[in-house]
């Protein structure tokens, strides 16, 4: 049996024993099992990790590569360790509307330093003693040079590419040029024309040498950059480390480095201003003129699910990966401080992954089904790619012929509707308490 299908086993059983959702239960699987990474191979030298957050999880594969180790276990970062240490969680709330084209989107984001990726990677592995090195190529032979350059020393890189571009993700040809992510190169064979790549699947991939080209040049603001690990350092004390995460996130939830208007989108502040206005809101803003009842609020409703459980965050918005990182450190530091913080920051995970839950409502099929096949697809990115592409394809068609059929006729009615929006206020008001009561908590830590 191959190692993908044993833990895509592992998940199913843990999620008909305790009943909790794909996101949840993979995150709890691949944390427990013994060696759920692929050990280096001729083909892909350096040892492949899956994971929850692309960002986290493709510097964890390449400081493990450097031999990083953890200070309190002389072993390889966990990915919820080395995910506090880059900064832990953060907030990022946008809503776009574009009448002429009838258009709207939501997006939620969870994760330190969110919008800008390279920062993110480059200061967590400087935090742990590690040098980075970012380089950036026009053209596409410079790109194919600086990646075989960066490959010389049989040490993995980071690149960035366009995900719509990338077979096994079977994405509609809407998101090409806009779908931005990274993925981990581990070779490149010129001769055969394929490289092995590491994406958050159970193993690596491999990819056409001229797929991977196309796909590192078509995101322009991306555009054929890659980080690598040039040199690595010892590894401060475990308890410094985690100081400097903790006040990374203390700060980056108040708005970090975000300037302007835009400080707001980017602090604990969004979220009570989008729950005022999911319900009874006259903002110019509001989701009753934003996200009206069809395709509009369709959209609206899956991307609440979405972004919070299936889209890097490990489920509730990265939450319970940030709470697994508290308690890891509680522990090796004998903190009951940090303990505590760990089960405060598990329950608001909890509460985000109710509201992802409850904006799709069981009870109306449509919405079940959206619900189910947003899962699906995760699971079959995870366990089974390529194999998987036309499924990927049949879960991504069914789910735009379900928002098709919501434009013309939306499974709620317009009380029903409001009714939805009320609750989800509710909701998103209470978490809102909830992460400023935490932020309050973690604050606290830092000052004891």
């Amino acid at each position: 049996m191959t190692r993908q299908k044993h833990l895509k086993q592992l998940v199913r059983a843990r999620m008909e024993k305790t009943g909790e959702r794909y996101a949840t239960a993979r995150r709890h699987v691949i944390r427990e099992v013994p060696g759920h990474s692929s050990e280096p191979t001729a083909q892909s030298p350096a040892r492949h990790l899956t994971g929850n957050v692309p960002a986290t999880t493709a510097l964890r594969v390449l400081l493990t590569a450097a031999a990083a180790r953890a200070p309190h276990t002389n072993q390889p970062f966990t990915e919820a360790m080395l995910f506090g240490i880059a900064g832990g969680i953060g907030i990022g709330v946008f809503a776009f509307l574009y009448e002429k084209e009838d258009f709207a989107s939501f997006y939620v984001a969870g994760r330190h330093d969110w919008a800008n990726e390279v920062r993110y990677l480059t200061s967590a592995a400087e935090r742990v003693g590690a040098e980075s090195a970012v380089a950036e190529q026009g053209g596409a032979k410079q790109a194919a040079a600086a990646l075989t350059k960066a490959l010389a020393d049989g040490q993995p890189c980071i690149a960035w590419l366009d995900a719509a571009t990338l077979p096994y993700k079977a994405m509609p040809a809407f998101y090409v040029g806009m779908a931005s992510h990274m993925v981990v190169v581990y070779d490149v064979d010129e001769s055969a024309g394929v490289a092995h790549v590491g994406d958050l699947s159970d193993e690596p991939i491999e990819l056409s040498l001229d797929v991977l080209a196309a796909a590192r040049g078509r995101v322009k603001k991306d555009r054929n950059r890659l980080l690598s690990i040039v040199r690595t350092t010892k590894v401060p004390p475990l308890e410094s480390l985690v100081r400097d995460g903790l006040r990374a996130c203390r700060d980056g939830l108040t708005g970090g480095r975000a300037v302007g208007n835009a400080k707001t989108n980017f602090s604990l502040e969004a979220l009570r201003v989008w729950g005022t206005r999911l319900h009874g809101s006259r903002d110019k803003e509001s989701w009753e003129r934003v996200f009206t009842p069809g395709k509009r609020l369709w959209r609206g409703l899956t991307s609440i699910t979405e972004y919070i459980e299936h889209y890097g965050t490990g489920g509730g918005l990265s939450r319970p990966i940030f709470a697994e990182f508290l308690a890891e450190a509680g522990d090796a530091l004998g903190s009951e401080p940090v303990r505590a913080l760990g089960r405060r920051y598990a329950e608001v995970g909890q509460q985000w992954s109710e509201l992802a839950d409850a904006a799709l409502p069981d009870d109306v099929p449509a919405m079940r089904e959206a619900k189910d096949l947003l899962a699906r697809k995760s699971e079959l990115l995870h366990s089974d790619v390529p194999a998987s592409t036309s499924e990927v394809r049949a879960a991504w068609n069914r789910l735009d012929e379900l928002a098709a059929s919501a434009a013309d006729t939306f499974p709620l009615s317009n009380s029903a509707a409001e009714d939805l929006r009320a609750d989800l206020q509710r909701r998103v008001l209470a978490l809102h308490a909830s992460e400023v009561s935490a932020h309050d908590a973690l604050t606290r830590v830092l000052t004891n």
